[in-house]
């Protein structure tokens, strides 16, 4: 019956797309993941930390604020390299385990073209500024786990169960443990696990991330009186995001040898585009002060993903199976699902301000107000109506504020900030998904020619269960980055 099965499923490929929304289930994750944005551009910016809703003449001002363009008095290029180092410790009931990825990229590279008059030239508009830039928004490299070794925790196989008698075996991914012989029919008329998943239990994930979100910006702002600067933006990203978890189980008798091995390992891929517009304002009411506005409107995207997964089991010893005989080793794999779906993700409203103390310095603040709830799923191949309410009830307001200060001598620029990135959930209750950051540079400005160095860290957590009713894991991450930008005025 179990050949027949899997016959009948290689038949029905179309199938499978519907039923990947049960396979993956991770729509809601997506939603989140997409949605969220930190600190991006140049190292200056990054050491400020990412203020730059009133802080113009930066080439972060084509993703930021694009009236910033509207400070620019002479055309300029700039290069970013960035190097990172992202730790994670994962604990899941009083034991902990550790993980590391080192990433190096070029999150921003671009140039401003300035069309600003001269002091002597006349007319209230001053001129305005063009801005073209590749900019990382987001990094999804990151790697992280657990192992436990704990008396009387759960078995996979015990959710599986459960599910099988109430509901009976579901296709996709939840079907392969009664494809490799793990489940099998009960006397009872039910389901049961074989007798060697009976004794003591070790488990353990691999979750292997990687990708980015990178936009292509185009931006303008313009300059009225040296007093108001206006300015819009388009948008274009693009996304890639590779995800692989391995689930181990394997029961061990008195002695500590292996009766059953068995790993579940799940491989998802997206690839997608968005687009999205901004605005912006900075009026300064007086010389020393600037106040900004900024909105950012949803971005509109639209994924293709590939899904697959795959089960192996080794029996110790091996399992007289009714039908089949003995059994030492089995596996089982699903098709590989294809979907697609549209995501829109939440606009985002900011304002700050910066105060300058003459020529000596300044210091910036912003907020950034978004509603992570108003995501919305879209697609003509499954339906996304649980997930849209999911996404509504999960989540909820946040608002990120940072602030910054620089401080000159000479040509020497010292930099310092800080921001705080709200939890995105709706009803946290005592799990804090907030972000921290520190950050400092140093910067050189010369005639025609500027170097900035960026450092921040990065400090939240985050959480994570295997499968429904499994223990939390969670997760302590720490990232360590540096930015260093090239900047070429002519």
């Amino acid at each position: 019956m179990k050949g027949l099965k899997l016959i009948l499923s290689l038949a029905v490929l179309t199938i499978f797309q519907v039923q990947h929304a049960s396979a993956q289930s991770g729509y809601v994750e997506d939603a989140l993941r997409f949605s969220q944005f930190g600190s991006t551009g140049s190292a200056r910016i990054t050491a400020l930390g990412g203020t730059q809703n009133a802080l113009g003449g930066d080439i972060s001002n084509v993703h930021g604020n694009p009236a910033g363009l509207g400070f620019f008095q002479k055309s300029e290029f700039s290069l970013t390299a960035a190097y990172s180092d992202w730790n994670a410790e994962t604990f899941l009931l009083n034991q902990s385990r550790g993980y590391n990825a080192t990433n190096f990229s070029i999150p921003n590279l671009g140039a401003v073209i300035s069309r600003a008059k001269g002091p002597l030239e006349v007319g209230d508009w001053r001129g305005g500024s063009f801005g073209i830039s590749i900019n990382r928004q987001a990094s999804y490299n990151n790697n992280y786990g657990y192992f436990s070794n704990q008396l009387d925790q759960g078995s996979i196989l015990d959710y599986y169960i459960d599910l099988y008698n109430e509901q009976g075996v579901p296709n996709g991914t939840d079907g392969l443990f009664f494809e490799s012989f793990l489940i099998n029919p009960s006397d009872n008329g039910g389901y049961d696990y074989v007798p060697n998943a009976t004794l003591a239990l070790e488990k353990s994930e691999m979750i292997e991330n990687e990708g980015s979100m990178s936009q292509i910006g185009f931006s303008y702002g313009g300059n009225y009186k040296n007093k108001l600067f206006i300015g819009a933006s388009l948008g274009i990203n693009s996304i890639n995001f590779r995800s692989t978890k391995t689930y181990n189980e394997e029961f061990l008798d008195d002695n500590d040898q292996s009766t059953l091995f068995s790993s579940l390992q799940e491989n998802l891929f997206l690839e997608g585009s968005g687009i999205n517009l901004g605005l912006g304002i900075i009026y300064k009411p007086v010389d020393r002060l600037n106040l900004g506005l900024n909105f950012k409107s949803p971005t509109w995207n639209r994924f293709n993903e590939e899904y697959d997964a795959d089960i192996f089991a080794d029996f110790t010893p091996p399992y007289e199976d009714p039908e089949f005989g003995t059994i030492a080793e089995s596996d089982a794999e699903t098709d590989i699902f294809l979907s697609s779906y549209n995501l829109r993700t939440p606009m985002r409203i900011g304002g700050g301000l910066t105060y300058f103390f003459g020529k000596n310095g300044f210091i910036s603040a912003d907020a950034d107000y978004l509603d992570y709830s108003t995501a919305s799923l879209r697609s003509n191949v499954f339906n996304t109506g649980e997930d849209n309410v999911a996404i509504n009830d999960l989540y909820g307001q946040a608002v990120n504020y940072s602030v910054g200060g620089e401080y000159r001598i000479k040509m020497l620029r010292i930099r310092a900030g800080y921001a705080f990135y709200g939890d995105p959930f709706a009803n946290p209750g005592t799990l804090d998904r907030s972000s921290t950051q520190l950050s400092g540079g140093l910067g050189v400005k010369l005639p025609g020619f500027s170097v900035d160095l960026g450092l921040v860290n990065s400090r939240f957590n985050s959480y994570y269960n295997s499968y429904p009713g499994s223990d939390l894991a969670t997760t302590e991450n720490n990232i360590v980055s540096g930015r260093l930008t090239l900047g070429f005025s002519f």
